[in-house]
């Protein structure tokens, strides 16, 4: 049975889809890896995908590739057997529940606001989708917010003290690199440049971006 990552947060711009795109190449390497999303417009998660299928068939690539799925009713039930992780970015709060492991990128004051007050309404969500799980019999998922921004000493402070209260942890900051970016625009990642075919492109920049999402990687596994 697939491990469940779901990604979320309350606000635009928190980085969801590029940390949701950068995990699922790192763990494509190893394991059967799904990722979907119920965007009804446009997905840059499914387009970052196709661009990665189509560089290995006209360039002759061997990057790894997840399987994209458009979220609906019965795609977890259906996919659940085939993989071995499945990825969901930005779904809606009635998936929150078939979460293992539930990321919360934050950015902006709105971001950590989300989590700054013990009776916030994102909050809630995840404590009601914590107690849907306990009904079915299923064990509380591991819960990490993720900044993406810089933060004053005094927001991170209450930060880290709700974050014992609500049953969260926070992993090291995902940074903001212009290199994540271009991933998401080329098909390809700072992951993907150790190939023999991309090598002369990797560089110091990313170098640090490849260690910074391993750390990230690494904390929101850990005891998993």
């Amino acid at each position: 049975m697939a491990q469940v990552l779901v990604i979320n947060s309350s606000n635009t711009g928190s980085g969801k889809t590029l940390l949701a795109a950068h995990l699922a190449v790192m763990l494509s390497r190893d394991y059967k890896v799904a990722v979907a999303d119920s965007l009804k417009d446009e997905s840059q998660l499914a387009n970052f995908i196709a661009k990665r299928y189509n560089l290995n068939l006209v360039k002759n690539y061997h990057l790894p590739v997840p399987q994209y799925y458009a979220l609906k009713k019965d795609t977890l039930n259906e996919i659940s057997k085939e993989f071995d992780v499945i990825i969901l970015d930005s779904p809606e709060s009635e998936y929150f529940k078939y979460a293992d492991i539930f990321v919360t990128p934050l950015h902006s004051e709105e971001g950590i606001n989300s989590l700054s007050s013990k009776n916030s309404l994102y909050a809630s969500l995840i404590w009601e989708a914590k107690k849907q799980r306990a009904a079915l019999g299923k064990s509380a998922f591991r819960w990490v917010a993720c900044l993406n921004d810089d933060y004053t000493p005094e927001q991170l402070g209450l930060l880290e003290q709700n974050a014992k209260f609500l049953g969260f942890a926070v992993s090291p900051v995902l940074q903001n690199r212009n290199e994540y970016k271009l991933g998401l625009e080329q098909g390809l990642t700072v992951l993907d440049k150790d190939q023999p075919e991309l090598k002369t492109l990797f560089d110091l920049p990313d170098l640090y971006a490849r260690r910074n999402l391993k750390k990230i990687a690494e904390f929101i596994w850990q005891n998993k």
